[in-house]
């Protein structure tokens, strides 16, 4: 990584967000940080506004003890949506792959500004199902 890139990794904070709570066979994906390729000027990154993530963990793949990362391009228009997502790296699975995509069409963010003015970002956004080994038992709410 060269040294511009490390100070724009530092300079830009990255939302992480943790395990949300569900039913085992509704265990949300965990949602990584949103990298945005932006190097100058007064620019303020754009914030989800969902309560929740969007993203569903696919029944099929939880019973099959499916798990993997998927990272997705996602364009944030001006208005907040995300109006196009593409995979860039599979989780080898195609379920996961495209609920991941499902997902992402369904986010919604306070869109990106440079100065007052809201603007058009391509981001990657890194989606992880964790296998049900890995999600702890106070993560799971039982019905």
């Amino acid at each position: 990584m060269t040294t511009a890139r490390r100070g724009d990794a530092r300079a830009w904070a990255l939302l992480l967000l943790l395990l949300l709570a569900g039913c085992a066979d509704t265990v949300s994906p965990v949602l990584g940080g949103l990298h945005l390729g932006v190097r100058s000027g007064a620019f303020r990154v754009p914030v989800m506004q969902n309560a929740e993530p969007p993203f569903d963990y696919p029944g099929q793949a939880w019973k099959a003890r499916i798990g993997g990362e998927t990272r997705l391009r996602i364009h944030i228009a001006t208005d907040g949506t995300v109006d196009s997502a593409y995979v860039v790296t599979t989780s080898g699975y195609p379920v996961l792959d495209s609920a991941a995509l499902a997902g992402a069409r369904r986010l919604r963010y306070r869109p990106a500004r440079q100065g007052d003015r809201p603007v058009a970002v391509w981001a990657v956004l890194p989606v992880r199902y964790p296998l049900p080994e890995e999600v702890h038992d106070d993560d799971v709410h039982q019905p």
